[in-house]
C-alpha cells in the first residue's frame, strides 16, 4: 500500500516535533527575555568588539557592531546556533532512514514484503522533513513572545523568514545522512562520515570568512553553511538562490540515497 512507510514513521516519529520544536522555542524566548534594555545590548556589543576578530567570527560574527542591534543580536545568539543545534536532529533522522534498521537486522525483514527500495527511502525521507517543517515552525512562537516581554523589537515577518531559512539546510542534512547511510554498511562508518562533513563545513565556512583570497572563496562555496546566512537573511530576507541551492543538492542526495540503497547488499 502506498505511504504505508511515510504513514508508519511519521506515527513513531511526530513526537520530535514537541520535543526538539518545543525546546528550540524555550532557547529562543530564553535568549530574547535576557536582555532587559537596549544598553545592555550595546553594552555586550562593546564585549565582543574587544575580543579578538578570530574569536567573534568563529562565534559566526563578521562585525561586532552589529550585534548592538536587535536583528544582529537574535541572528547571532540565536539563528547563528539553530541550524548547528538542530544537525543533531538531522543526523540523528537521517540515520534512521536505512542504516540504524540495517546494523539493527531489521531493514532485511522489512525489504522482504512486498515494498520497492526506493519507497523505503523516498517515504522515510518524506516523513522525517514534514518534521523539520514542524519543529522550524513549532520554534517560532517561543522567540515571539520572547520578544513581546523584552526591549528587543523585530517584525514578525523577520522572524519568520529567518525561521524558514533553517528548512532548507535541515533538509540537505537529513539528506546528507541518508546518502552516506544508504552508501556505507556500518552505523558507525555513517555516523561518523556525516558527522565530519558537518563539522567540516562549519570551519569551511569560518575559515573562508575569516580571509581573503581564492582559497577562502572556495571554503565558503563549498560550505552549505555560508549559503544559510543567518545575518543576511535577518537583514534582508530570504536568499531564493541560496535556498534553491540547498534544497537542489538535498533532492540530489536523495536521488544518489535510491541509487546507492538500490545497488548494494543489505547487511545482516
Amino acid at each position: 500500500m502506498n505511504g504505508v512507510i511515510f504513514t508508519e514513521t511519521l506515527r513513531r516519529s511526530w513526537k520530535q516535533i514537541v520535543w526538539w520544536g518545543g525546546s528550540m522555542a524555550v532557547l529562543g524566548f530564553y535568549i530574547a527575555v535576557v536582555v532587559p534594555t537596549m544598553d545592555t545590548l550595546k553594552q555586550y556589543a562593546d564585549l565582543m568588539a574587544s575580543m579578538p576578530t578570530a574569536v567573534f567570527k568563529l562565534l559566526g560574527v563578521n562585525d561586532a557592531a552589529a550585534i548592538a542591534t536587535p536583528e544582529g543580536f537574535i541572528s547571532f545568539s540565536y539563528f547563528g546556533y539553530a541550524l548547528l543545534i538542530l544537525a543533531v536532529w538531522a543526523v540523528w533522522a537521517g540515520m534512521n532512514i536505512t542504516a540504524n534498521e540495517e546494523d539493527e537486522g531489521i531493514l532485511d525483514v522489512v525489504l522482504a514484503l512486498p515494498v520497492p527500495r526506493w519507497r523505503v527511502v523516498v517515504e522515510k525521507f518524506a516523513a522525517y522533513a514534514l518534521i523539520a517543517v514542524g519543529i522550524a515552525l513549532i520554534s517560532l512562537p517561543g522567540l515571539v513572545l520572547g520578544l513581546n516581554n523584552s526591549a528587543l523589537k523585530i517584525s514578525t515577518p523577520k522572524l519568520v523568514a529567518s525561521t524558514v531559512n533553517l528548512i532548507p539546510g535541515l533538509l540537505l542534512m537529513l539528506a546528507l545522512t541518508a546518502f552516506v547511510g544508504a552508501w556505507a554498511r556500518r552505523k558507525s562508518t555513517a555516523l561518523a562520515v556525516t558527522s565530519t562533513i558537518i563539522v567540516a563545513s562549519y570551519f569551511a565556512d569560518f575559515i573562508g570568512r575569516n580571509g581573503s583570497g581564492l582559497l577562502n572563496d572556495v571554503l565558503r562555496a563549498l560550505s552549505f553553511f555560508s549559503y544559510y546566512d543567518s545575518m543576511g537573511v535577518m537583514t534582508n530576507g530570504l536568499n531564493g538562490g541560496n535556498v534553491l541551492l540547498l534544497l537542489l543538492v538535498a533532492a540530489l542526495l536523495v536521488v544518489g540515497s535510491v541509487w546507492c540503497f538500490q545497488r548494494r547488499d543489505v547487511g545482516v
